[in-house]
């Protein structure tokens, strides 16, 4: 789930563009996407879009892919399957169109977990056992190594929904080890994941590690761990941090606000009720193991005046089960 305050042309942009750059300048390098993104200026010269599709005539994989980029993108469930089906046709190992292909056509959970399973496979094959060897820690600016990360990553959310859940947490585990600068935003997950396990020590990790202080549920985790710990006095300084950037979390965390579970836009704004709910969604089933964390946070929240104990609706009552 993005934090961008604006949505951006195509989630895909960039990663188009890397391909055709590989395409058409061959001979030319990229230390890094920052860099690459610096370059775009002069990449996109009048004849760059319209050659591509020509292009992509002569290169079945590169096809394929545009063609999955355009399943990603369609707002219509049909018109999505038509065009993996027709990825599928020329490439038959298209890991994005086997995934987006996996999602819209099958409803019993343990086969979409065998279809995404063969998805990554065939991603992990054609990226080849010299691939990991090399640009292990260093996968994202590899643009061929993208779809495979993204099917990962729904891989892991789903062997998650269902249950399995050492088997997705050794994913995004895997995840972060291809790419620790974590591109796709797996340790906010993966902390969710932890949290939720009890696994106090791992967390205090991951976030010592991956906390930018820009987001909602590194800042909230704090606070839960703070606890966890029995330090009430971090706890108190971590929650002014965590009311400082978004302020609707409270409230959710303990059970006095909307649900979570409605369908979250992809683009949100920080410190918006959107990032309140997502901050729900991952972190909500940790707090709710701890009651004594729930009536913590309740106790503060009306030592502060943001809470009536006596009133009724939303704002009244005590911590309630999501």
């Amino acid at each position: 789930m993005s934090k961008n305050n604006d949505r951006p042309e195509s989630p895909f942009l960039v990663e188009r563009l890397m391909r055709e750059a590989r395409l058409k300048m061959e001979d030319m390098e990229f230390v890094s996407e920052a860099e690459f993104r610096d370059r775009l200026p002069d990449l996109i010269d009048a004849g760059l879009r319209a050659q591509r599709l020509e292009t992509l005539k002569d290169n079945p994989e590169e096809l394929a892919q545009e063609l999955a980029f355009e399943a990603y993108e369609s707002a219509d469930g049909d018109s999505a399957l038509e065009l993996v089906d027709k990825a599928l046709l020329v490439d038959s190992d298209c890991v994005d169109a086997l995934t987006v292909r996996a999602f819209l056509t099958i409803e019993d959970a343990g086969e979409l977990v065998s279809a995404l399973e063969h998805a990554a496979t065939c991603g992990k094959n054609r990226l080849g056992e010299e691939f990991f060897a090399e640009f292990m820690g260093d996968f994202w600016p590899m643009v061929e190594a993208r779809p495979y990360m993204r099917t990962i990553k729904q891989l892991a959310e789903v062997l998650w929904a269902i249950g399995r859940r050492f088997d997705a947490v050794a994913h995004y585990e895997n995840l972060l080890d291809l790419d620790p600068a974590d591109h796709l935003g797996n340790s906010i997950l993966l902390l969710g994941n932890y949290l939720s396990m009890g696994e106090v020590q791992r967390s205090w990790d991951l976030l010592e590690e991956h906390d930018d202080e820009s987001g909602a549920v590194f800042a909230w985790a704090w606070v839960l761990l703070f606890l966890l710990n029995g330090d009430k006095d971090g706890a108190r300084d971590a929650l002014d941090h965590a009311m400082a950037g978004n302020p609707h979390v409270a409230p959710l965390l303990v059970g006095m606000g909307l649900d979570a579970k409605d369908d979250l836009p992809p683009y949100f704004k920080v410190g918006s009720e959107e990032e309140a709910r997502f901050c729900l969604q991952v972190l909500g089933e940790a707090w709710e193991r701890s009651g004594e964390a729930q009536m913590w946070l309740y106790s503060v929240m009306v030592e502060m005046g943001l809470i009536d104990p006596m009133g009724d609706g939303p704002e009244g009552g005590g911590p309630a089960a999501h």
